[in-house]
């Protein structure tokens, strides 16, 4: 029953019905074609937008308080909440196409957030606060695109609340998912993000966190051996892809999916030398210091790309002043994340970061992928 609720609570669209009521027309037939607040400011007017911005952003948490109230336990509460956004992007009248979800789905994030935050010090909510909003007014500044923003910030507050240990951390879990899902299906819809034929390998870089767990939780000696296997694999790819003219038309000009950038046609692949960072780091240092210095190279040198490639316009050597920006303060928001794990102390995981942003950006002879991992290894070892 709170489900069934929550969902028709959800599917009520004060742009539909406002938009047919004062103009006689379907809010998704013009303008954007999203029912939602926007659109319907530019559409139809300032007071119908704010009606559609409080009810859309408050329906989730009607929902919930309705399900208490009925006396049902906290995760029908949420899962009503979460029906709610169900319900406003598939409603049953408009054939199952609403909006986005977006302002419900925030709505019900700022509620969790606001009873999760009361439980922890101030102190500590002042000091997660702090490093949160130095993302976001980084890559406010750079992009100005909030759902760029967006795919930054949430993963970093889903990070913070799991280190927390929060209660309910599962359903704020599936809110910034969601968010997430939103922010991208937007990004690739407006093309707000460039990259080359093989981007791609930038947005899976986030995976070779597994990689890295793996180096924390298996022995030194068995690690080693499989990540020195899997790069001979890649390696020896390499090798064959430059010395025979055969498979490297094959790679760069036959084959329509690209796994190899264009300036990788006459060199190793960053992959290789991403794995090589990797085994050395793990084999000369400590597997915490090694650990961290793999999250700076996955997350932090991930994040520069991405902006500098598609926001990048002041040049700083070959790099450009808004990547570099952005990956500064991601390296040093994981370093904090580091710190609130245990892994290692604060003040050597933030020079950690610092030493991996500048040895990103800095025109070395050695490439970034072996670059930062040990040099930001060796100063938060010598530390």
């Amino acid at each position: 029953m709170p489900l069934v609720i929550g969902y028709l609570l959800g599917s009520i669209l004060p742009a539909y019905f406002l938009t047919r009521m004062m103009l006689g027309i379907d809010i998704r037939s013009v303008g954007s074609g999203h029912a939602g607040t926007t659109n319907v400011y530019r559409e139809v007017g300032l007071w119908p937008a704010v009606v559609t911005a409080f009810y859309d952003s408050t329906k989730g948490i009607l929902a919930i308080q309705i399900a208490e109230a009925m006396g049902y336990p906290d995760y029908i509460s949420f899962l009503s909440g979460y029906f709610a956004v169900i319900g406003h992007v598939f409603p049953f009248y408009l054939h199952f196409r609403g909006g986005k979800g977006a302002a419900t789905t925030v709505g019900l994030l700022l509620f969790s957030l606001w009873n999760t935050w009361l439980t922890l010090p101030f102190p500590t909510l002042l000091t997660d606060l702090f490093f949160l909003l130095l993302i976001v007014s980084v890559l406010s500044w750079t992009t100005k695109k909030g759902d760029v923003v967006g795919i930054f910030v949430l993963p970093a507050l889903s990070v913070l609340l799991t280190l927390r240990r929060v209660n309910d951390i599962w359903f704020i879990w599936l809110l910034i998912v969601t968010l997430m899902f939103i922010n991208l299906k937007n990004i690739l819809e407006e093309k707000l993000i460039e990259l080359d034929e093989a981007g791609w390998r930038v947005f899976i870089r986030p995976t070779s966190f597994l990689l890295f767990v793996l180096g924390m939780t298996m022995e030194k000696g068995d690690f080693l051996l499989l990540t020195t296997v899997v790069f001979s694999v890649f390696f020896l790819a390499d090798v064959v892809r430059l010395l025979s003219k055969r498979i490297h038309r094959f790679f760069h000009e036959e084959l329509e999916f690209k796994i190899y950038r264009k300036d990788e046609r006459k060199q190793i692949s960053s992959i290789s030398l991403f794995l090589l960072g990797v085994i050395l780091s793990f084999l000369l240092f400590d597997k915490h210091i090694a650990f961290t210095a793999g999250c700076f190279l996955a997350f932090g040198d991930m994040a520069a790309k991405i902006i500098g490639a598609s926001f990048g316009k002041r040049k700083l050597f070959d790099k450009t002043v808004e990547g570099t920006m952005v990956g500064l303060v991601i390296d040093l928001f994981i370093a904090y994340a580091i710190s609130l794990s245990g892994l290692l102390d604060l003040s050597s995981a933030l020079i950690g970061g610092l030493t991996a942003t500048v040895c990103e950006i800095l025109p070395l002879s050695i490439d970034d992928n072996v670059s930062v991992p040990l040099c930001s290894s060796l100063v938060m070892s010598l530390l």
